[in-house]
């Protein structure tokens, strides 16, 4: 597979496959999302894939371990970090049953579609945007057992079923949701995010 390589701020160097599944503004907002939710020393990025969202957060100077069950997407992680020396380790696993050190936060943009959706011939592009290995569901849930707080991006409709409940949530345009889960039972803060200005934010020499 043929890959690109790609600077999504100043220092960070991220390889990813020419074809297939690249790395879009969620990530941005995402990290922007996770980062003003409250101070956070440690962060674990579930299904990291390329590792974008966890490097923007050890940009920041956030210690990061990425899990990551697909070893394809393990390799370039571990490239990706290597080239941009930050703190940030790549395990591989399967988010459903690792047991890690607990940490501040748990940041996922878990596959959107469900299997039952056209599935892509890509491989890359399959294991990153269709529920082959869990859903969304299992994401949260799994980001509860490691932290106290989870953000995550994903579809609307997907919000239904989720594990603990949602203290923040951010409404984005075609029907993407940033939340922050919580355990317990608890309201809801809605709040508003400026992609543009959030990526300027994060991009910053």
């Amino acid at each position: 597979m043929e890959l690109t390589r790609e600077t999504p701020a100043p220092g960070l160097t991220v390889w990813q496959p020419r074809r297939g599944y690249r790395f879009g503004g969620e990530v941005y907002a995402l990290a922007a999302f996770a980062l003003r939710g409250g101070p956070a020393r440690t962060a674990i990025d579930l299904g990291c894939g390329s590792g974008v969202v966890g490097l923007l957060l050890a940009r920041r100077g956030v210690e990061v371990r990425g899990v990551e069950r697909d070893v394809r997407w393990v390799a370039v992680a571990r490239r990706n970090a290597e080239a941009s020396a930050v703190c940030f380790t790549v395990e591989h696993a399967d988010v459903r049953t690792w047991s890690g050190t607990p940490a501040d936060l748990v940041v996922a943009n878990p596959p959107w579609f469900v299997p039952t959706d056209p599935v892509s011939p890509d491989p890359w592009r399959a294991v990153s945007r269709s529920m082959l290995h869990g859903d969304v569901a299992d994401f949260a849930a799994a980001g509860l057992r490691h932290a106290p707080r989870v953000c995550l991006v994903t579809r609307r409709e997907r919000l239904g079923g989720l594990p603990g409940y949602v203290a923040r949530r951010v409404d984005l345009p075609d029907d993407v949701v940033l939340v922050e889960l919580r355990d317990g039972r608890g309201e809801t803060r809605l709040e508003e995010l400026d992609v543009v200005a959030a990526t300027a934010w994060l991009r910053e020499a």
